[in-house]
């Protein structure tokens, strides 16, 4: 699969509604998703010029205008998401257009992008090119979808040795470990940290295995595994890996990487 493939994917998702297709997991019933919340509290936006890479339907731009952003630009492949971002939401100083990063044109003094990075062909290409829209002393800031932790592992077992269909569109499968190797590449300071801690080992780790894995070994691999023999992996999970793991730098579900 390619990302020119994945377009018809989300601009379904956008169709129907991000919250309408993500589940309450993930959004976890908060106004603003975790990560995103992050993002918001990462650096001050007052005054900045901010450019959102891959916005979806607007909802991180919006809020970073809200908070006193001097410009906010949204900018999405997706014709369906920036139609959703124009109707929904509305600031003096925010905007959104549908195209790509290859027709961007300006600098900003903040880049951000979240979730796209592992849907992207060449994504090393992709933070040069998000690079060089920052002014100097410019910041770039991005999340995805981290790897290193229980259920990281897991899933991974899963996609390397069977080729089973972990998730519904990522092409890539990172950790900070390829963060750091880029920060050297692109000569940029990194820092970086992971959220979403319960998701990458925790209870709400359980609860996503409790749909997942089942769809995945059961519906969509039809591997000779029964519904028994699932729970009883999810049960050894919430004994054992939920007591035992503890909140660490890289143990979270999500990255949020940081370069200067």
């Amino acid at each position: 699969m390619k990302n020119k493939d994945l377009k018809k994917i989300y601009n379904k998702i956008y169709k129907k509604g991000e919250r309408g297709h993500y589940t309450s997991l993930i959004l976890s019933g908060d106004k603003v998703p975790p990560a995103k919340t992050e993002v918001l509290k990462e650096i001050s936006w007052r005054g900045k010029i901010v450019l959102d890479a891959g916005c979806g339907t607007g909802e991180l731009a919006y809020c970073i205008a809200k908070k006193g952003a001097k410009e906010v630009l949204g900018v999405d492949y997706s014709k369906e998401a920036i139609a959703v971002a124009h109707k929904t939401y509305r600031s003096e100083n925010l905007a959104f257009r549908a195209g790509n990063i290859e027709n961007i044109q300006g600098r900003f003094d903040v880049v951000v992008s979240l979730g796209t990075l592992e849907h992207l062909n060449d994504p090393l290409s992709a933070l040069r090119k998000l690079k060089n829209l920052l002014s100097p002393d410019g910041s770039l800031i991005i999340t995805c979808p981290n790897w290193s932790n229980p259920r990281g592992y897991i899933l991974m077992a899963l996609k390397l040795l069977f080729d089973a269909k972990i998730t519904l569109a990522d092409l890539h499968y990172f950790t900070p470990l390829e963060f750091q190797g880029w920060a050297k590449k692109l000569r940029m300071k990194l820092s970086w940290r992971t959220v979403e801690q319960s998701w990458g080992h925790g209870e709400k780790m359980i609860k996503d295995f409790e749909k997942r894995l089942p769809n995945v070994l059961l519906k969509d691999k039809r591997f000779k595994t029964s519904s028994a023999q699932i729970q009883d992996l999810i049960n050894w999970l919430k004994n054992h890996a939920v007591p035992l793991e503890k909140n660490t730098p890289f143990g979270g579900a999500v990255g949020l990487y940081h370069f200067r």
